[in-house]
């Protein structure tokens, strides 16, 4: 029997990466991954809050080892047998029903599916049941399943059966685009924060999205230590050099000027993600085109790796960027040991579980280029678009439209700690809100890896930065590389 198949897995709410999980009944995901000739496939079917069932290889979403073990992996001429067997499975756990909402007795039931996680996705929860309490005929099932849902949300595209309503994480018009509704018509569509409008509407005015909050990344920086320092905010990165000198002189090598986590890599392709806009799309002067139709020249990209490197030999850098995690910069920063980090204001929950007291600040990425000004990284952060196919389109506006009261909005940006993604709603930050303020009209760009390289490319990106710090290539052998990945994957989609 199907059920002597399964097996449960209990994943912790709490975790970072476990996920929120509640109103799950008879809702299930197919995840299915291609490596090679193998396919890895899994089905997860919630059952209560917290309780994940999965049939196949449990736990086995990555393929970077290629180990193939039991059911998870198997030939490509199998796939058909292998869908076959997927439905029949599908309609005995669901009867035949997938996402979507469905309608029982008059009462109309929407998928909600979310990327975020923990407290924001309960917050989600907690405003989805006072809608249905306004609209005793309308039930929203929320999921949240936390790292799993990119995956997820590709094998649903690829079906083009989506939930009614759902995040777009960064992507609402590269990646969902086609699939979303246009809300143009929506009573807040005309409240859109203007430095998030461009990256969620296109040239003919389709609204993709309810932006609920939007991300606003560059520098964070001990506000203390500059002073201490007499360091004034910096404009340029030639500035921001010179600072991160100053302070590793006067300090006589006691403060990091700027601390990254290089161990976890992500943080290193933060510095690239941020630096890449300011060198190579912001500046009057850009390679935008160059980028989006594959004809870039990658020696261009040399400096900016060498650039990243004499950061390094000029001590502006902490000595084990290489073995120090991005707690570690969250630890430094609390405790005055680092000046700068390439991280979003969401390094301040962590700094103060260190020091409750410590002063921390944001400030936008300097300007590389003679000319340009300094600006954001960011744009999207917590999204919510309704799949123009589904069949409750109204009831999904309605949804929204609640969402977007300002209130709720205020309420959902706070837990997120971001400013709000709609004008004319202030939310308290806490100390970041002076930041936000003071540059609310700095210039905000997409992050350069989600407009202007395929996917795939943010591995390589933190992989080859490792590898260049190591010494094990140089900064030209850095930017042929990226060359290389970027062809390579530009030419498989």
């Amino acid at each position: 029997m199907v059920a002597d198949r399964l097996s449960v897995v209990k994943k912790q709410a709490a975790s970072n990466r476990g996920g929120y999980y509640t109103k799950l009944l008879r809702h299930f995901n197919v995840i299915v991954h291609f490596s090679g000739e193998y396919i890895c496939w899994r089905i997860q079917y919630f059952l209560e809050p917290g309780a994940v069932v999965y049939m196949g290889c449990p736990g086995s979403l990555s393929l970077l080892s290629r180990e193939r073990t039991g059911e998870a992996f198997m030939r490509r001429r199998t796939l058909q047998a292998m869908m076959a067997g997927f439905c029949l499975l599908l309609c005995l756990l669901s009867a035949c029903g997938s996402g979507g909402g469905g309608s029982n007795g008059g009462t109309v039931t929407l998928t909600l599916e979310t990327n975020v996680t923990d407290a924001e996705a309960q917050a989600i929860e907690t405003l989805t049941q006072k809608f249905t309490q306004l609209h005793p005929t309308i039930k929203v099932d929320v999921t949240a399943p936390g790292a799993d849902y990119e995956n997820i949300m590709k094998v649903k595209m690829a079906s083009k059966h989506l939930p009614d309503i759902f995040s777009t994480h960064g992507w609402a018009k590269i990646r969902y685009g086609n699939f979303l509704a246009d809300l143009r018509d929506r009573p807040w569509a005309s409240h859109l924060s203007p430095t998030i409008k461009d990256n969620i509407t296109d040239s003919s005015g389709k609204v993709y999205v309810l932006p609920i909050d939007e991300d606003k990344s560059g520098l964070m920086f001990n506000s203390d230590v500059l002073k201490q320092y007499g360091i004034a905010i910096p404009e340029t990165y030639d500035e921001l050099v010179t600072a991160c000198q100053t302070i590793n002189e006067k300090s006589h090598g006691q403060v990091t000027p700027m601390h990254i986590g290089g161990a976890d890599s992500w943080p290193l392709g933060n510095y690239f993600d941020y630096f890449s806009t300011s060198l190579l799309i912001s500046p009057q002067k850009n390679y935008t085109t160059d980028l989006l139709n594959g004809t870039f020249d990658w020696s261009h990209y040399t400096p900016l790796a060498q650039d990243f490197l004499d950061l390094q030999k000029k001590g502006c850098l902490n000595k084990d960027v290489l073995t120090a995690k991005y707690s570690d910069s969250a630890q430094a920063l609390a405790q005055g040991k680092a000046a700068f980090g390439f991280y979003g204001s969401y390094i301040v929950d962590e700094a103060k579980k260190v020091n409750p007291n410590v002063h921390l600040g944001l400030m936008p990425i300097p300007a590389m280029v003679a000319g340009d000004q300094p600006s954001f990284a960011g744009g999207e952060r917590t999204t919510l678009g309704i799949w123009k196919d589904s069949p409750h389109l109204q009831e999904a506006k309605q949804l929204l439209d609640f969402m977007a009261q300002p209130e709720n909005i205020k309420y959902l940006a706070k837990t997120g700690e971001a400013p709000a993604g709609l004008q004319g709603i202030q939310v308290d930050l806490g100390e970041m809100t002076q930041y936000y303020q003071k540059y609310s009209s700095t210039p905000v760009y997409p992050y350069f890896d989600r407009v202007y390289l395929p996917n795939g490319m943010w591995d390589p990106l933190c992989k080859n930065a490792q590898n260049m710090l190591a010494g094990a290539i140089t900064p030209s052998q850095y930017s042929a590389n990226l060359k290389q990945e970027y062809d390579r994957l530009k030419g498989s989609h």
